[in-house]
């Protein structure tokens, strides 16, 4: 199984983009 940079690129977006919206929301509640 070959990954191609696209492909990474995907994967590291779909896993950060949650990870990001969790700290927004966590920093927006805590204000």
């Amino acid at each position: 199984m070959m990954l191609s940079d696209t492909q990474i690129y995907i994967a590291l977006v779909v896993a950060l983009v949650p990870a990001v919206l969790a700290i927004g929301l966590g920093t927006a509640l805590s204000k």
